[in-house]
């Protein structure tokens, strides 16, 4: 009887350490399940606001909530997602820089964390546009971020527009071009509207790169084209202009100037260039009457005052 009784005695107290384990493993799980199902919500609740275009909430819940977990991955994400969401729809100049820092704080930081997570495309290509928006000093910064957005995977043909945009102000023509090649024939951009702006962009980078022909070339393809955006025909016109302008073509350069006048009259910068055109015709009193028009539209024309100066 002794024997049994320890036996029992064992067992039961066997029976009572599992049981303790069973009761502290579900009070755990319970925890963690409840503070997940709480955590989500709160970061939910960034995109609801957002959604609506409150920003200012989604800012304050999201601050709270990376200040007690700056390494939880949904959390530092939400954050990323909320502030490049600021930074392209905001046109104020100090929330847009704002914003940028903060991509690129929690870009950078989300990356070092999460080195092989399945977003670290899309997180290349925010930082890519964060860098961008805080101008030129910042432009081989983004050209590094928009490559490794598309090293990491980044088939979308805005990105490759973006890189081509960052090649053309950092005097990549070459590359620049030929992103804009590849995405002019890649899958999905058969929509004429797009098309015809990665021509004009395309156009562009010939003429930074100053292989005039090719420019011209391109803008010429698009004179043919039924184009409904008239800003789009305005520019397509007044860059034949300039290109033709740089050449010394100057009857080409003034038919083009003129077309765009007839498309947009009241824009001051075509009579500055057309002043500009007359003078190197020597036509000063034609160039005088044009700078003066530009002055009449826009009073504060610093480019056609100084001109206006010089003669």
């Amino acid at each position: 009887m002794p024997y049994i009784y320890s036996v029992e005695k064992k067992i039961n107290f066997r029976v009572l350490i599992i049981s303790l384990i069973v009761f502290v493993a579900i009070v755990f799980i319970s925890f963690f399940l409840i503070y997940n199902y709480i955590q989500n919500k709160k970061v939910d609740s960034i995109y609801d606001y957002m959604s609506l275009n409150d920003y200012g909430n989604a800012s304050f819940i999201f601050t709270d909530l990376y200040a007690d977990y700056p390494v939880d991955k949904a959390v530092v994400l939400a954050g990323v997602d909320l502030y490049y969401d600021i930074l392209v729809r905001s046109t104020d100049k100090d929330v847009l820089i704002d914003a940028s820092e903060k991509v690129i704080i929690y870009s950078k930081q989300a990356l070092l964390l999460y080195p092989k997570s399945k977003e670290v495309w899309l997180l290349y290509q925010r930082l890519g546009t964060a860098y961008k928006n805080l101008g030129s000093l910042y432009y081989k910064e983004s050209y590094d971020a928009h490559v490794s957005a598309i090293e990491a995977g980044d088939k979308r043909s805005s990105t490759v527009i973006d890189l081509a945009n960052i090649c053309y102000e950092i005097g990549r023509y070459d590359e620049a071009i030929l992103h804009l090649q590849n995405a002019i024939n890649s899958e999905g951009n058969d929509g004429e509207d797009f098309q015809i702006k990665l021509h004009y962009e395309l156009a562009d980078a010939y003429e930074g790169g100053k292989d005039y022909i090719k420019a011209i070339e391109v803008l010429s393809d698009l004179e043919y084209r039924e184009i409904n955006d008239n800003v789009l025909r305005y520019n397509i016109n007044s860059k034949l202009g300039d290109i033709y302008l740089r050449q010394g073509l100057y009857g080409e350069s003034e038919f083009f100037y003129r077309r765009a006048m007839v498309i947009n009259e009241e824009n001051p910068d075509i009579y500055y260039n057309i002043g500009n055109l007359y003078q190197k015709m020597r036509k000063r009193s034609d160039a005088v009457s044009m700078y003066r028009q530009a002055l009449e539209i826009d009073k504060n024309h610093a480019l056609a005052r100084e001109a206006l100066r010089r003669l």
